[in-house]
């Protein structure tokens, strides 16, 4: 994706050298430059690296637990790693993929689930049960209870009566969405590739190590990590029977000195079906401006990635950004066929810690004993989860 923003030619250094030696600069106030795997641009995120193929075996493995579950009887949010047995090497390798997004490179992929030919019921099955051994707790948005969600077009729909007020999702509109990661909706984003719509359908997916950008804005431009990091972001929540409410905060986090990246356009400059309140605070200038800088920064270092009908996608929430380009069908009048299973998922294990000031948004979603909503079709895509923009 070609780079679309100009930076500042003013370095961090000259930033320091300008600043009174008794006033901290920007430079000054913010965690040193990261390192390691999560740091990477383009060709570095090789599909080589973060591919994880599914053997025979394997497949006819978790077959046999889809059937043992749906002989439980049990519904779909009891499904755990008790209920949804797999070998102790399979079971060993999908816990692999936890480390890798926790550790490595941010991202995994486990690709080979096609084969199993799977109807609808056993998708989700096998897609909550796979990812039960890789990040065993699952997020619930408390807007809505809803735990799985599905992402496809849904503007061909008809409208329910009643809700002809409700506008549609990001996740239900075919239009393209920059570079984001989900607001504390968990730490990681799991999407199962059901239908890719097919050659020439757009759609195409991106991804950019968030940890790179901030690397490079700490050396160009450090007072954009600055204004990201202010918590006075106007982020406007909507609500199912009240008028929506205004949440200040930042996007833009630091906890063992990591940076954490919770940068999310819905509910900061609305949607094209969930328009922003016109008595909502307008963001400042520095603000947009730090949207252009970052969109543009993740453009140039973006990586398309490289998915599969089949594909089990997990993607670290918060240090990766992710992105999608357009799609549909060349019909006017029907809608594309591009279809994608979403979870937010947590490893107790391995999740990173959480800044004080916000550890309660973050863990939120993960609150126990809530009801999960796991529907196998989506039927209603108007629900109260399109109101409160978390996504896109």
């Amino acid at each position: 994706m070609a780079d679309t923003v100009s930076l500042s030619t003013r370095s961090s250094q000259s930033s320091i050298r300008s600043s009174a030696s008794t006033t901290p600069s920007v430079y000054d106030k913010l965690p040193g430059m990261v390192s390691g795997p999560m740091v990477w641009k383009g060709a570095e995120l090789d599909p080589l690296k973060y591919v994880l193929q599914l053997q025979a075996h394997e497949i006819a493995n978790i077959r046999a637990a889809i059937l043992a579950f749906k002989l439980s009887g049990l519904p779909r949010s009891s499904v755990t790693q008790a209920t949804f047995p797999l070998a102790e090497e399979l079971a060993k390798k999908l816990a692999s993929i936890s480390d890798e997004v926790h550790n490595g490179w941010g991202v995994a992929v486990l690709r080979g689930l096609d084969a199993a030919r799977l109807n609808d019921e056993e998708a989700t099955i096998a897609f909550v049960g796979i990812s039960s051994y890789v990040c065993p707790s699952r997020a619930t948005d408390s807007y809505a209870n809803q735990t799985l969600s599905h992402i496809r077009d849904a503007t061909h729909d008809a409208v329910p009566k009643g809700a002809e007020h409700l506008g549609l999702a990001g996740s239900k509109l075919p239009v393209a969405m920059d570079f984001h990661s989900d607001r504390f909706s968990g730490d990681v984003l799991a999407l199962h590739v059901r239908n890719d719509g097919g050659a020439d359908s757009g759609g195409e997916q991106f991804i950019a190590s968030f940890w790179q950008i901030y690397n490079e804005l700490l050396e160009t431009e450090p007072s954009v990590l600055e204004t990201m990091a202010a918590a006075d972001w106007p982020f406007e929540l909507k609500q199912p029977n009240a008028p929506p409410y205004l949440e200040l905060g930042p996007t833009l986090f630091f906890a063992d000195g990591k940076p954490i990246c919770q940068l999310v356009k819905a509910p900061l400059l609305g949607s094209p079906q969930i328009p922003r309140s016109s008595d909502m605070p307008c963001l400042s200038q520095e603000q947009h401006h730090a949207l252009e800088v970052v969109e543009g920064l993740a453009r140039r270092f973006s990586s398309k990635l490289d998915r599969r009908v089949g594909d089990i996608q997990y993607i670290h929430n918060l240090s990766m950004l992710h992105a999608r380009s357009a799609y549909g069908s060349k019909s006017s009048s029907s809608p594309g066929q591009r279809h994608l299973l979403r979870m937010f998922l947590r490893d107790p294990r391995k999740m990173w810690t959480k800044p004080n000031t916000c550890r309660t948004n973050f863990v939120d979603p993960f609150e126990e004993g809530r009801e999960q909503d796991i529907p196998i079709v989506d039927l209603d895509p108007r629900r109260k989860i399109s109101g409160r923009e978390s996504h896109g």
